[in-house]
Order: structure tokens, then C-alpha cells, then sequence
């Protein structure tokens, strides 16, 4: 299985995070993968970060340049949250209301639909 797995369900593009330790070794191949999906022009791109334990602040660093560059665009980056380390980064960035989050890829998938609020 790939490090970055690359989905197209309804509409919107997930980029599945398939580490279980996402660090400073995978945040160049990661900011690749996600500028690749913003330069082709996708506007709804969730990042599934569920299978991850643990993100460190470099890995970190290329999700907050994401969304940077998707709202600089008008496009939309929302997040699945880790499973196990739930909020704890965004809390210690104090970034927590920068972003969407949600539970599940399904939650955040039907988020696009009516563009409901995040869980978070």
C-alpha cells in the first residue's frame, strides 16, 4: 500500500495518509501528492489522516501550507482526524479552528454535499 493513497469518491478527492507515524521523512513526498491534486484544479480534497498516531510538526507544516494555498484559491481542504492522537496537534498548534475536521472520511465526504458545519 502506498504512503499517499489517492481516492475520487462523489466528487471529491481523498488523499489517504497510509502511515501510521506521518514525520519529517514523508512531508516532501506528502506536499508533492497534495500540490499535484491543487494544480490539477480539484477544489473539494480531504486528507484522511485516521490510520495516523502520530504527526509531527514538519508533516504538520506541508497540511497547514495546503490549506493555505486551497483558501487562497477559493477551494476547500478538510481533514479527517487522527484516530488515536484525536486533536491533540491541533490543539498544541492552536490551529484547531483553521480547520474542518471530521470523524470519519464518510462524515467528511457528505460534508461537501450541503457544506455542512465540521464536527470539530
Amino acid at each position: 500500500m502506498d504512503a499517499f493513497e489517492k481516492i475520487y469518491v462523489d466528487g471529491v478527492y481523498v488523499i489517504a495518509v497510509n502511515l501510521t507515524r506521518s514525520t519529517i521523512k514523508d512531508a516532501y513526498e506528502f506536499r508533492k501528492v497534495i500540490e499535484e491534486e491543487i494544480n490539477a484544479g480539484h477544489t473539494d480534497i480531504i486528507i484522511d489522516l485516521s490510520k495516523c498516531d502520530y504527526v509531527d510538526s514538519t508533516f504538520f507544516g506541508g497540511i497547514i501550507w495546503a490549506l493555505g494555498k486551497m483558501t487562497d484559491m477559493g477551494k476547500k481542504l478538510k481533514l479527517v482526524k487522527p484516530i488515536h492522537s484525536k486533536e491533540d496537534i491541533f490543539l498544541t498548534t492552536n490551529t484547531i479552528s483553521l480547520f474542518d475536521l471530521y470523524n470519519t472520511r464518510e462524515d467528511a465526504i457528505k460534508s461537501f454535499e450541503g457544506d455542512n458545519q465540521p464536527e470539530n
